[in-house]
């Protein structure tokens, strides 16, 4: 004999759009808040010289790259970083992407040599040029990017140390080389 479970009869609800599931309201032009600027810069770690300037916050587990939020009058925007500190540049408009020149993914320095405002295509094919995308990365010699985020922003967490630095991201060139993700 069947016995019928309770609730099986129930007709599923449709699955929430992207926007029900959002707690709070969101815009991608909210501007940043004093406070987010002020929090920002507070976890702020500068290498000396022409150094890269790091941002030891959160880690995204997608791509490895630091991520602030924000909040304003019940409506919030997150970003990156490295594109936050091109919004406080005033160099973040639409279709802009932030290129690491340096090859860091936690820099957040707007500057020639660091972080500058680009396109989706010569990003890539800056990339392509370093040897960091993945069709010709060689697995043996990298680390996830994620992996060397967070041991690159844990090692620099109480500033800026060289030789912590270096061994975070795996690197064994000297010190004055730029590294490769």
């Amino acid at each position: 004999m069947d016995i019928p479970l309770p609730g099986l009869d129930l007709i599923p609800a449709p699955a929430p759009s992207a926007a029900a599931r959002r707690s709070r309201p969101y815009s991608s032009t909210l501007p940043p808040t004093q406070a987010a600027i002020d929090a920002f810069w507070s976890r702020v770690v500068k290498a000396p010289g022409d150094g890269c300037w790091f941002l030891i916050s959160a880690i995204s587990g997608v791509d490895g790259y630091t991520r602030l939020t924000w909040r304003s009058g019940g409506i919030s925007r997150t970003e990156s970083g490295h594109r936050f500190a091109l919004l406080l540049a005033g160099q973040l408009d639409d279709g802009v992407v932030a290129e690491h020149r340096c090859n860091e993914p936690l820099c957040v320095r707007v500057d020639p040599g660091h972080v500058v405002a680009s396109t989706q295509s010569a990003n890539l094919r800056y990339a392509v040029a370093c040897g960091r995308t993945g069709a010709i990365r060689n697995p043996d010699q990298h680390t996830n990017r994620h992996a060397r985020s967070l041991a690159v922003r844990d090692a620099l967490a109480g500033g800026w140390d060289a030789r912590a630095y270096a061994r975070a991201c795996g690197n064994a060139a000297p010190l004055d080389t730029p590294s490769l993700f």
